[in-house]
């Protein structure tokens, strides 16, 4: 029990309470007051317990009661912002509390009481996070405000004392509205202060907080001049003596450093650490508002880092952070921030030096801030996002996928703690993409890349455009964007990248620290452009902004190697381009500078080492100095000893190192060179984190020294060539991005290779499937993804189901381009669905490249000729039966020389008949030459039949096979030639084409419904036929179509095919006939068409249509069956478009025909297909078209008027 039994000075006993109450309310003021001169603890400890002992011996009706509860709650406040201790806080809020509890309404001291409950309902809320301090503190301010007189002395400090808790319920919710009541309230202090008033410096620091806190959410320079000028008058309005003045320099310095990071003016933040310094200069030692100092003067040398690189600044501030934290009590609620804001500058070290213990430094210390931060506090989120950004530099350094769950784990924390409508959600669902970002890197699933690319495109969204922190999020879209067109390969991903890059460097003002590098990333962009596309101009932006990137950069600064090595490869790619020697010496002395600038252990170096050794193999080969050739292979050996293990760039570095021993082989002929290159190419196709455009180019790169290598090398490299395919021609490409990779990784070429080379090791099966392999690729996924594998539904319905879904939306998507849709998703999920189907018995092989032992069944309705060209190799491999095992003729008469003369002699005469080939665009002028006859066009056909067909023929006849059906398959420049017209008139043989195995099989196995519908389309005029004449016997044609086929054929004439009409009955006829004008486009084969009334079908919209019943189509109109001279073994014209859309078979041709000779062919035709049982039969049709031909051919046709009809299919 507390003893109230005092001795009065002199020596009397008091007993009386009151007596004993009043006096230890005196000691209180006494000790309270000679604290105010000696700021010892002490006293006021003393003045707190005095004050404790006088309101135990006031009763709670005794009208001192409120005054002296009010009293200990201030002295527990004072101690509080001293100490940090949360226990005075808590006893300041209850002493307050019963204060104003105790004070009646009317009462005069009440404004003053609410207004000190305020102050401590704020603190405590800052401290715990907790809303209903908050709550508690807007209300008991709005209290004050509201019973405090109009025109009273104290309204001001009233007003200013409100402003605070909207100010921070702003922070919290994000709520635009509270900012301005805060500014308000301020404002209102300002003006309600007269000049001179003690208090006005106060209340200016006050608005000043606010009016830079929305500069923050806004932006506008208005509201941050604002901020200046009232911190500069607070500053101004205080004595120099005062004990807030270091509190109001740092304000203002804050501010300047606030103007700095939106107009990079060096001023600024030179006046930011001048104020900074003078705020601690004004501070004692042992002051509390010392470490508060300490940090915003290490934040000042942080960013003055950022602009110089120079590591000095660096230390002063880690240095002062240092200083904040020691001097902090460990109860203290700053003590968590401070903690976050020496983890940033360990961060910076880090990312200078790439030293681990910088990294684990700043690691901990934002798992201290976090732990220290109490839930619901205002910054958890922001600390929580800090973190996880340590997570991911550990991550990225060690690989470890625990700190990526971490980064991923905290992030999503800051993100769900963020109010939607808050300022720092762009900032934190930013951290969100980057997380995202590197667990793509770890696992290589695409939906983390999407989900990556989808907070970025938020965060983007969600910064104002005037904001300062929007330049840093579009570089960050940017390289999000990048790093999908290292795994798409589709140049509208880097398109979208050298977008945003680009946007980046022209809203970042000069002089901005950040400069430098979205000028060096930007060129990055562009040096992968031109290396896509190969086109002077990005060549040249890549090195203007290298060059301005470099000459941004400070001596000392930390990323000048990078800038160096950037620089290198842009004067690497031009040296190359122009092989200008000074170009190569700039890259490999800006390769020499960034290897010597990097520390060893840093993450950049391994990669220097490499682009350094590329400089020197390049002046090997200008030179033949074999010191160059020696260095190269010191940097690339050096570059692969410092790569980490599951570096996807190992297989580039092991590739390299491989080509570098083997010109060292050519150079000495020792055979240990050879072996060494050998042994790291193996070791190269063996890494599993190979992209898969890199194993793909290994690949070729190791078969092209196959002269070096034993067969099963070359077959294990092609192997895993092979095996990347459908990866390099993922379906989450486009179709035309699809056929844009074929040509550029001149796929075609290297599988006539291996098709070559198997011929050559008399592996014939093998050569059968890697020929199925290279035709029409894009054809067969079409094929694929809408195949309802019946197996796999009765042995996994529920997969089977799902997998069919996923590939029918992915056809769609990808055929329409449908910007709703993810197609890169559906893609990842096809493959991962693919991946489980793979696991199960008896579905190993499910849709992987067909083996030998199904496709021979081509042959099943007679035989089946490939024909490959390749290294001056022409072959033909013959497919007799399914039984039998493949022939393999060698065409020992066809050079390539040879080759290129008869496919330039086909296409001068086609260009003298005037007649398009497929280099010639439909509608070009031509200059008519008078030929006299058909002879350059038989001395064509003549070549063919004595070179190609008459052996392949005399092998069939020697094999038992005089007539009847056989199928033509040719690849590359084979497809070029009329190999159908090359035999006698009295030729035996029905002649086709297939443009793959596969779609023979499929054709000759589909069920269809016994249904025959026909539907006859006939375009002899429109208002769209442009310059295309008239096609006067088309009426004829349908009219003799419709006839033959009876009461199930329809007609749709002029008017009535529109291409909605046209589509319609695709869709729903299984016999399909079309007579109208053709054309193939040269540039975009996918847009080739056929002219209908009021519009064009393209090939485009064939490919999207699926025609589970279709049977037959003809295409009697010009250059339906022409095909396109850079995709050469991929059917890309109109009637490999209607055969990939569900025919069976169908009639097409290679370049245009006379219209009167439209009705003979297809009269003929048709009767044949209806035979004498007037049943359709779609079978019949090729018989019907070579009975058709034989008969222009006996009227005396010329050549090239019979020659362009072919059929396809069974």
């Amino acid at each position: 029990m507390m003893n109230t039994e005092k001795k009065t000075n002199s020596g009397v006993k008091v007993e009386d309470p009151s007596l004993l109450a009043l006096m230890h309310r005196e000691r209180a003021g006494v000790s309270i007051h000679r604290y105010g001169q000696t700021t010892s603890l002490k006293d006021l400890g003393d003045a707190i317990e005095s004050g404790l002992l006088s309101v135990a011996l006031t009763p709670d009706t005794h009208p001192e009661f409120p005054g002296r509860q009010e009293m200990v709650g201030v002295f527990y406040g004072i101690r509080y912002r001293r100490t940090g201790h949360i226990k005075d806080l808590e006893a300041s809020v209850q002493h307050g509390r019963l204060a104003v509890a105790a004070t009646s309404e009317d009462h005069p001291d009440l404004p003053r009481r609410c207004q000190i409950l305020t102050i401590s309902c704020t603190d405590r809320y800052m401290r715990t996070g907790n809303m209903e301090d908050l709550e508690d503190a807007l209300r008991y301010g709005l209290l004050a405000v509201a019973a405090t007189p109009v025109g009273h002395s104290d309204t001001a400090i009233r007003h200013q004392c409100l402003a605070v808790p909207y100010h921070e319920r702003y922070r919290r919710t994000g709520n635009f509205k509270d900012l301005d009541i805060a500014i308000k309230y301020s404002l209102s202090a300002v003006v309600s202060t007269p000049l001179g008033h003690p208090s006005l410096a106060s209340s200016y620091g006050t608005l000043a907080g606010s009016f830079r806190t929305r500069y923050g959410l806004t932006g506008d320079m208005e509201d941050l001049e604002a901020a200046i000028k009232y911190s500069i008058s607070s500053v101004t309005s205080t004595p120099g003596n005062h004990p807030n003045l270091a509190d109001r320099l740092l304000s203002l310095a804050v501010s300047y450093a606030a103007r700095y990071e939106q107009t990079t003016d060096i001023n600024d933040l030179e006046n930011s650490l001048k104020y900074n310094m003078s705020a601690i200069s004004s501070t004692p030692e042992g002051d509390p508002g010392l470490p508060t100092r300490h940090e915003h003067l290490a934040h000042s040398y942080r960013k003055k880092y950022q602009i110089t690189g120079n590591m000095e600044e660096l230390e002063a501030a880690i240095k002062y952070n240092i200083y904040a934290i020691t001097s902090t009590p460990e109860s203290h609620p700053d003590l968590a921030g401070r903690h976050q804001s020496l983890a940033l500058s360990y961060t910076d070290r880090y990312r200078g030096t790439s030293d681990i213990n910088d990294l684990e430094a700043s690691l901990k210390h934002n798992l201290s801030a976090v732990a220290l931060t109490p839930e619901g506090h205002v910054d958890l989120a922001d600390r929580h996002g800090g973190l996880a950004v340590s997570y991911i530099d550990r991550y990225e350094r060690m690989g470890k996928v625990q700190d990526l769950d971490g980064a991923l784990k905290h992030i999503l924390l800051a993100v769900a703690l963020t109010p939607e409508n808050h300022p720092g959600l762009a900032e934190r669902q930013e951290i969100l993409a980057v997380s995202y970002r590197a667990r793509y890197n770890s696992n290589g699933d695409l939906e983390d890349l999407e989900a990556a690319l989808k907070y970025h495109l938020s965060a983007v969204a969600l910064t104002p455009k005037d904001h300062p922190d929007l330049a840093g999020r579009y570089q960050n879209l940017a390289m999000s964007y990048r790093q999908r067109y290292g795994r798409t390969d589709d140049l509208e991903d880097l398109e979208a990248a050298l977008g945003y890059f680009q946007s980046a460097v022209i809203i970042t003002p000069e002089g901005h620290p950040a400069l430098a590098s979205r000028h060096q990333t930007l060129a990055v962009s562009y040096s992968q452009k031109y290396a896509r596309i190969r086109d002077l101009e990005s060549l040249r932006v890549s090195l203007k902004h290298n060059l301005l990137a470099l000459a941004a950069t400070p001596e000392k600064h930390t990323e000048l190697a990078s800038r160096h090595s950037s620089l290198a490869l842009s004067y690497g790619d031009q040296y190359k381009r122009t092989g200008i020697l000074e170009d190569l010496e700039a890259a490999l002395t800006h390769n020499l500078s960034a290897v010597a600038l990097t520390p060893e252990g840093h993450l950049n170096l391994p990669g220097y080492h490499q682009n350094l050794a590329v400089s020197y193999n390049d002046r090997f080969k200008k030179a033949g100095d074999i010191k160059d050739l020696e260095a190269a292979l010191k940097h690339e050996q050096l570059a692969i000893d410092f790569t980490p293990d599951g570096d996807p760039h190992l297989i580039h570095r092991h590739a390299n190192l491989a080509g570098s021993y083997l010109s060292k082989y050519i150079q000495t002929k020792d055979k240990e060179e050879l072996h060494k290159a050998n042994k790291l190419y193996k070791y190269a196709l063996q890494l599993s984190s190979a992209l898969p455009q890199d194993l793909f180019n290994v690949s070729k790169a190791y078969i092209e020294n196959a002269a070096m290598l034993s067969t099963e090398d070359i077959l294990i490299a092609y192997t895993v060539a092979f095996n990347t395919l459908p990866s390099l021609l993922w379906l989450g490409s486009s179709l035309e991005n699809r056929h844009e990779k074929l040509i550029r990784h001149e796929i075609s070429t290297f599988i006539s290779k291996a098709v070559t080379f198997s011929l050559q090791a008399s592996l014939t099966s093998l050569a059968v499937e890697y020929f199925e392999q290279g035709l029409s690729t894009t054809f067969r996924q079409k094929l694929q993804l809408e195949h309802d594998n019946g197996h796999l539904r009765n042995h996994f319905p529920i997969l089977s189901q799902k997998f069919h879904q996923v590939s029918i939306q992915l056809h769609r998507s990808s055929q329409t381009s449908d910007p709703a849709v993810n197609y890169h998703a559906l893609a990842d999920e096809r493959m991962k669905l693919l991946t489980q189907i793979h696991q199960f018995s008896g579905f190993k092989n499910f849709l992987l490249p067909p083996q030998y032992s199904y496709l021979c069944s081509a042959a099943k309705h007679g035989p089946v000729i490939m024909l490959n060209f390749s290294s001056n190799q022409a072959n033909a491999i013959i497919i007799l039966s399914p039984s039998a095992l493949p022939v393999h003729l060698c065409l020992a008469n066809i050079s390539e020389n040879a080759m290129a003369e008869y496919i330039g002699k086909l296409k001068s005469s086609l260009d003298h008949f005037f007649i398009h080939s497929r280099e010639i665009r439909h509608g070009r002028p031509h200059k008519l030459h008078k030929v006299s006859s058909n002879e350059p066009l038989i001395s064509v056909t003549s070549w063919l039949w004595k070179t190609i067909v008459e052996p392949i023929f005399c092998v069939l006849k020697s094999n038992g096979i005089h007539n009847g059906r056989l199928w033509w398959c040719p690849s590359g420049s084979f497809t070029y030639l009329p190999l159908h017209a090359a035999a006698p008139i009295e030729c035996s043989f029905i002649q086709s084409y297939t443009p793959t195995l596969e779609s023979l099989i499929q054709a000759n196995s589909k069920a269809v419904s016994s249904d025959d519908t026909l539907t006859a389309v006939g375009i002899s005029e429109s208002p769209n036929l442009g310059y295309w004449a008239r096609l006067p016997s088309v009426e004829k044609e349908l009219d003799n179509v419709t006839l033959i086929f009876g009461k199930a054929a329809q007609q749709l004439k002029n008017s009535q095919a529109t291409t909605q009409n046209v589509m319609e009955r695709i869709q729903t006829s299984s016999w399909l006939h079309l007579a109208c004008h053709g054309q193939q486009d040269l540039e975009k084969p996918l847009k080739s068409s056929l002219i209908l009334y009021d519009g064009q079908l393209e090939l485009e919209s064939v490919l999207d249509i699926h025609l589970p019943n279709a049977k037959f189509f003809y295409l009697s109109a010009c250059e339906t069956a022409m095909g396109d001279s850079k995709l050469v073994n991929e059917a890309m014209h109109l009637a490999g478009g209607f055969l990939a859309a569900g025919f069976q078979g169908g009639i097409g041709t290679l370049w245009s025909i006379p219209d009167a000779y439209g009705p003979i062919v297809a009269e003929v035709v048709y009767k044949k297909i209806i035979g004498d049982d007037n049943i359709p039969d779609v079978r019949k049709a090729a018989e019907g078209l070579h009975l058709a031909v034989q008969k222009l051919r006996k009227e005396g046709a010329p050549l090239h008027q019979w020659m362009p009809f072919v059929h396809f299919g069974i």
